[in-house]
């Protein structure tokens, strides 16, 4: 693989042969000189040799799946609609698969360098039944493995990137058909995850993030939209899975952590008992005082008095 056969220009640039279909994006996810059919997908390299922490936003596509594979190891945090959906991660061949509508950010910390790989809705729809000989549901969607690294992805994207130096008229061919491939590939995560799910709930790697999202977020108003979208999954399936995985619903789960985080500030004794109802995501302090009661048998007040005098 030699990524300096590419020069950078604005927007993108089609391959020094013209039978090659792979493009290199000036910008990242920037989609605006690619061809879009129903029918076809478009596939484009990107690379950013920058050190130094930036942030980067993507167009916001309404009709079409990007899925982006790492083929180099760096550190990114990614966002999803405003909301962290990775911390820290990207291996070689982490893929994160943003869906139609998505609005989608991440702070790359290292240089970077991925394929793109743009799929109409249409394309999955049609690859879908083909494959299963079934009209497609219509909720069927790949699910993002949030930069969760697939080595497989990262090989596919790599012999991507090496085809573009082949001189063949059947070049443009054959990275589509590894495009084809990528996409197989991330519709074969979809299948494993509600396969492994069915059977034991959660997928680790989408439990770990789920849990990361609440300790991240525990003051904030966690929805279990919110929480279904982290894990990439829809609201019903995620919070049946959750409870295979945990015991607990996730609204259950989120409420013990809750608890858990206000008896540590109650037992330091430092904040009042309404900033700390706050500052572990209760609306009110009353409301925060019915829930600890209920849980404990005590008021945060009583709570905090039987502490201090334990302590003491």
């Amino acid at each position: 693989m030699n990524p300096d056969m590419f020069a950078c220009e604005p927007g993108f640039r089609k391959s020094e042969h013209p039978t090659n279909s792979l493009e290199e994006e000036a910008d990242w996810r920037k989609s605006a000189h690619i061809q879009f059919s129903a029918s076809r997908i478009s596939i484009a390299f990107w690379r950013d040799i920058a050190e130094h922490e930036r942030q980067l936003s993507a167009p916001v596509l309404e009709d079409c799946y990007i899925i982006e594979v790492l083929l180099r190891n760096t550190i990114v945090d990614c966002f999803r609609n405003g909301k962290r959906i990775t911390k820290g991660t990207g291996g070689f061949g982490g893929t994160q698969i943003a869906g139609p509508g998505e609005e989608i950010r991440c702070n790359f910390k290292r240089p970077v360098e991925a394929v793109h790989v743009f799929v109409p809705r249409a394309t999955l729809v049609a690859t879908y039944e083909e494959l299963q000989q079934c009209k497609c549901p219509a909720d069927y969607h790949l699910s993002d493995p949030g930069f969760a690294p697939d080595t497989v992805m990262g090989k596919l994207g790599c012999t991507l990137l090496d085809a573009t130096s082949l001189r063949s008229p059947f070049s443009g061919l054959y990275c589509e058909s590894l495009g084809m491939a990528i996409l197989a590939r991330a519709m074969e995560f979809q299948n494993r995850f509600l396969d492994d799910g069915l059977r034991q709930g959660l997928a680790p790697w989408r439990l770990k993030r789920t849990i990361e999202y609440i300790e991240d977020n525990l003051g904030e108003q966690i929805s279990l939209t919110d929480l279904a979208q982290r894990a990439g999954l829809s609201r019903m399936h995620f919070a049946a899975q959750f409870k295979l995985a945990t015991g607990l619903s996730p609204h259950a789960y989120l409420t013990e952590k809750r608890l858990g985080a206000a008896k540590s500030l109650l037992a330091e004794g430092r904040l009042p008992i309404a900033q700390i109802a706050y500052a572990v995501g209760f609306h009110t302090q009353a409301h925060f005082t019915t829930v600890f009661r209920q849980a404990t048998g005590l008021t945060p007040k009583r709570w905090r008095e039987q502490a201090s005098g334990a302590t003491r």
